[in-house]
């Protein structure tokens, strides 16, 4: 027999071996072992323990309950034996434990768990969920139980890990399947997301379909989402996916109808219809969006959002006057409908003695005013503010923007990261050919209020190109591939596939099968990601003073979410030198691709810039784009209204009236260096 010393180092060598995962190597050696200690329970433990992950569940049952009977209060046995067992036997030891007062993580010991999820107490759900994960680590039911609980409490990252655990131990369990597929489309992780939805609606999980068919919409899918939903049970949130999948291809009044169906009537048929109509904007149906806010409008003449809405459609069709009736009359119904002074401030200038602004003093004087309205309403006072030269506008502002930083927290190390992924991304991209589509998309881009708009307006003033806007495609088109491409399963073809949706949707958008404008800010980032999905794109970039952007950023409101950055001015500095790097990278790495164009340059001599700016996209030249304010098109940025006027230098050194105020922008500028290769 050998020395105690040596059966302890071949134990732990066995468990270290299937750590790694060679089990036949670590059960061989436990099986001698056991030859030695044939009454060692921590043997037979480990011997159970293997057999049952080999699929051999007899001889994996007859190990652990050898075991379970020389130390019969051990839970960590009777958990491994529940696992193995199945029919009657698993009913048995689930009544035996109960009796011994062990917990097996059974779906028995989670009703607790559920009822309280079913009465809404989810931090409660939460809590004996995790208490049941740490009394038994390795079962299936307390993970998927946390992950639920976390879902429902809507912390999608941290109901991952329980769900990736649940799915690993029971891979065929169509339930897990769907909550992790669910979880992981919420997370963007598409490329993941797709398989396991795809897997559980075949199984008939309705959740999983209802999932499935938003990653298809998220993903540019609209057609197969509405396929998907067709042959599904009738619910309110089927008839809310379909409404918004439908719009998403510009089928309006089907659209209407799945939305009435959602719900009947009252705020949240309001709410959906104004979402309805956001989609079939972006799909390019923009009668057919206005048509959806006039059949609101219909039930609810005096909503004060559904006239907003309105206002700004008619705005970003040049009916200012339309706009302000719409807005004033929201006011009207609502005397502290916050975007709608926004929007009639950003609409015109503000002079003195205008009724509005009275109206917006007034209600930004009551302490009862709602947190979200007062910091859109210090934005729109601070417009107006600016337009009369009042002293009072940084003051305004600096409250809007801390308040709107508090509501949206922003990190600048994260972007930090995501710009080191991108550079990294092509290192690998620069090595493929590209497959995909080879039509001449013109992306205009750069940041926000660096002139952006102005230099789509020039280009759609040429007669063969068709003005985009800001289309919302280009990144949920690539998710999935570019997931794949950092999960290291990336290739050309999945980019090339990207392309052609991008193209489809922004086809349908513009409605034009030649050249068109994209004027999606976030391509300065990708540019090498955009040059292997469409080959045949060419991305123009704004560089403009960086005070100047800063001022401009400052004093507007973002769509929620957006351009988190813009509401702290040093953390602004910091964001605008990392956009400087990864414009100066792909410069660089693509100098025939990119055609960098200097704001103050176009402004102070448009012409040579025009012409240069017209041959860089491959245009004939044309005298129209030297006059850009004749053009008639939608404008559906902050620019609205001043991209309506001729080429000016109005804007330009703005920054210097206000330099103190701006003074941690201009700090952040000079202090910040970025460094991509990390």
């Amino acid at each position: 027999m050998p020395p105690p010393s040596s059966l302890t180092d071949r134990y732990q060598q066995a468990l270290a071996l299937a750590q790694r995962g060679r089990r036949a190597e670590a059960l061989a050696i436990l099986t001698a072992l056991q030859l030695a200690r044939p009454d060692s329970p921590e043997i037979l433990f480990q011997i159970g323990r293997l057999e049952a992950a080999e699929g051999r569940v007899e001889a994996a049952e007859a190990a652990l309950r050898h075991a379970l009977a020389l130390r019969p209060k051990e839970t960590a046995i009777w958990q491994a034996l529940h696992g193995v067992l199945t029919g009657p036997a698993r009913q048995e030891i689930e009544r035996a434990a109960g009796k011994a007062k062990i917990v097996l993580g059974s779906e028995a010991d989670l009703r607790p768990v559920y009822a309280a999820l079913q009465k809404g107490k989810v931090d409660r759900a939460e809590a004996q969920a995790l208490a049941l994960v740490k009394a038994a680590p390795t079962a299936l039911w307390p993970a998927l139980a946390l992950g639920e609980a976390r879902m429902a409490r809507g912390a999608w990252s941290a109901a991952l890990g329980p769900l990736e655990k649940a799915v690993e131990r029971a891979p065929d369990l169509v339930r897990a399947e769907a909550a992790l597929g669910e979880t992981l489309a919420l997370l963007e992780r598409y490329a993941r997301a797709e398989p396991l939805l795809e897997a559980a609606m075949g199984a008939g999980a309705a959740a999983a379909r209802l999932s499935l068919a938003g990653l298809y919409r998220r993903t540019l899918r609209a057609e197969r989402a509405v396929e998907v939903l067709a042959s599904a049970a009738p619910s309110a949130a089927l008839h809310r996916e379909l409404a918004l999948a439908l719009a998403d291809v510009g089928r309006g009044p089907e659209a209407r109808a799945a939305a009435a169906r959602a719900t009947p009537t009252g705020p949240k048929l309001r709410a959906l219809m104004r979402q309805v109509a956001d989609a079939l904007q972006g799909a390019g149906a923009i009668a057919e969006a206005e048509a959806t806010i006039a059949a609101a409008l219909a039930d609810a003449p005096d909503d004060p959002g559904l006239l907003t809405h309105r206002a700004q459609f008619r705005q970003s069709a040049g009916d200012l006057a339309g706009g302000e009736a719409d807005l004033t009359a929201a006011l009207d119904a609502d005397p502290d409908a916050a975007e709608a002074y926004r929007a009639y401030m950003n609409g015109r200038k503000i002079a003195d003695g205008d009724p509005i602004l009275a109206r917006l003093t007034s209600r930004l004087a009551r302490p009862a005013l709602a947190r979200d309205a007062r910091r859109v309403m210090h934005f729109a006072a601070a417009k107006a503010a600016m337009d009369l030269n009042a002293p009072d506008a940084f003051a305004h502002l600096h409250t809007a923007n801390r308040l709107t930083a508090e509501a949206h927290p922003y990190g600048f190390d994260a972007d930090l990261e995501e710009a080191r992924r991108l550079v990294t991304d092509w290192h690998t991209l620069r090595d493929w050919s590209p497959e995909g589509p080879t039509d001449p998309v013109l992306f205009v881009t750069g940041l926000p209020r660096s002139g952006t708009t102005l230099v789509e307006t020039i280009l759609a003033a040429h007669p063969e190109v068709t003005a985009g806007g800001e289309l919302p495609f280009l990144s949920r088109a690539m998710a999935p591939g570019l997931e794949r491409l950092r999960d290291g399963r990336g290739a050309a073809a999945e980019f090339a596939e990207a392309g052609r949706l991008y193209l489809r949707a922004a086809r349908r958008r513009t409605g034009t099968d030649g050249p068109f404008t994209d004027k999606a800010i976030s391509t300065f980032s990708r540019v090498g990601h955009v040059a292997t999905a469409l080959p045949g794109a060419r991305t123009v970039i704004l560089r403009r003073d960086p005070r100047d952007v800063g001022l401009s950023l400052y004093r507007n409101l973002f769509a929620e979410g957006m351009h988190r950055y813009a509401y702290d001015l040093a953390a602004m500095g910091r964001y605008i030198r990392l956009h400087d790097a990864l414009v100066a990278f792909w410069a660089q790495a693509l100098p025939d691709r990119v055609h960098v164009i200097d704001y103050e340059a176009l402004t102070a001599e448009p012409e040579p810039q025009i012409r240069a700016l017209v041959a860089f996209c491959g245009l004939d030249w044309d005298d129209a784009c030297l006059a850009p304010e004749k053009s008639v098109r939608r404008v559906e940025t902050l620019s609205f209204a001043q991209v309506r006027a001729p080429i000016g230098r109005q804007a330009v050194a703005g920054w210097q009236r206000y330099e103190a105020e701006l003074a941690p922008l201009i700090r952040a500028l000079e202090e910040t260096e970025i460094d991509l290769s990390a």
